[in-house]
């Protein structure tokens, strides 16, 4: 069976012009007056028949010349889209309504622009009118609308003539709360019953939650395609690094300011390696692994005490997860060699959420109170997540039943 959506090579480009003579300029002299900017650029995706498919992305990303594109407002420069069925989209509520004319003739002229003719209107129109709850304003100038007025009726005509394929842009806060809760329950509706959902938005638990598959755009191209709740994942995750760079590699003692340089003379890092439960070198899990970080320090004979590690789980965004040392825990440190000493901490059933991470190790005295080495970014790692929870931790919980 064919996709409903095919997209192919998709490239918009606009030519943004220096001044209101410079497209004179340059079609009588041939000289470029303009730059351009690129909205979309070399896009290619499937849409299936009744799948739910996200759109996500920053501001100025290119979602929304994406959308107008799909509903065939706005044309590409460059590749193909093929559309199989009927669209109806949900952008910019009410932007094809004529000011002059009233609610009711706006319901014919929006259903005359998607082919269907004077009886199939007629058929359709009562529900589109009681849908918008406007039965009373029905006969006024659309231009006497207040703003939540027209929006409503934007929805309902939108939504009103059973179209294959619904594009949405951001539409499932309007009107007042009810009416939100009624185009909330309309959207799953039209999922239940297997149409095609293009669905754009910021509210990532939404795209999450409603969608099978997405993508996610920035500054026109596609940086990541597949299931829903791992491309969310992604641009959460470089949304929360904020050009923070980690690298994988182990980047050796790193003193930082406010720590005495001499005192890496009496203990420091050798190595840190992050591990299965079984020993197996890896950085990507799921929630609920079991994992466990080796580490590996000298403290020469100068030590003053008893060798200790600490490590901290570091959110990508700089959020502190989690700090143990193994002298707080009342566990001692492996010798294995001359002033060498090896250290395991085991995180059993982990309940990190999705997200990227990476430790901190520090090597310290018995009581915490002095950090002589540390390594930061160490072993960044991965977990995923195929659930809806949101957060950092999975916290075990239940919802006690009334009595």
């Amino acid at each position: 069976m064919n996709p409903a959506v095919r997209v192919s090579n998709l490239s918009k480009v606009y030519k943004l012009y220096w001044g209101p003579r410079s497209l004179l300029r340059e079609i009588f002299s041939g000289a470029k007056s303009h730059h351009e900017v690129w909205a979309l650029k070399d896009i290619n995706f499937e849409v299936e028949n009744g799948e739910t498919f996200g759109v996500i992305g920053p501001n100025g990303a290119g979602k929304s010349t994406l959308l107008k594109i799909l509903t065939g407002t706005a044309y590409p420069s460059s590749g193909t889209v093929d559309i199989q069925a009927r669209v109806s989209g949900l952008l910019e509520l009410g932007a094809g309504f004529h000011p002059e004319f009233t609610g009711r003739e706006n319901i014919y002229f929006n259903g005359a622009l998607m082919g269907f003719n004077r009886e199939e209107i007629r058929a359709r129109e009562e529900a589109i009118i009681a849908f918008s709850e406007l039965q009373e304003f029905i006969d006024r100038p659309v231009k006497t609308y207040s703003s939540g007025m027209y929006v409503r009726l934007g929805f309902s005509v939108a939504t009103g003539f059973d179209p294959q394929i619904l594009i949405v842009d951001e539409v499932l806060a309007v009107g007042d709360q009810s009416f939100q809760k009624k185009c909330t329950d309309l959207i799953l509706s039209f999922k239940q019953n297997g149409r095609t959902i293009v669905f754009c938005s910021h509210n990532l638990y939404q795209v999450r939650t409603l969608c099978d598959r997405a993508i996610w755009l920035d500054r026109g191209i596609l940086q990541s395609l597949g299931d829903a709740a791992e491309v969310v994942d992604r641009y959460t995750d470089s949304i929360r690094e904020e050009g923070r760079q980690t690298s994988k590699d182990f980047r050796g003692p790193y003193s930082p300011a406010g720590i005495n340089p001499a005192a890496r003379d009496v203990c420091w890092i050798e190595k840190v390696q992050l591990a299965t439960a079984d020993g197996r070198p890896c950085d990507s899990f799921r929630t609920g692994d079991t994992f466990q970080l080796d580490v590996w320090a000298r403290f020469s004979e100068h030590f003053p005490g008893t060798p200790g590690i600490g490590v901290s789980i570091v959110r990508n965004d700089g959020v502190v997860v989690y700090t143990s040392t193994n002298t707080i825990d009342g566990s001692k440190l492996l010798s294995v060699g001359e002033n060498r000493y090896h250290g395991r901490i085991v995180y059993p059933h982990a309940p990190l959420l999705p997200g990227r991470y990476y430790f901190n190790v520090v090597t310290t005295d018995q009581h915490c109170l002095q950090a002589y080495d540390i390594v930061q970014q160490a072993e960044p790692f991965t977990i995923s997540y195929s659930g809806t929870d949101f957060g950092i931790v999975q916290l075990n919980h239940f919802w006690e039943e009334p009595r």
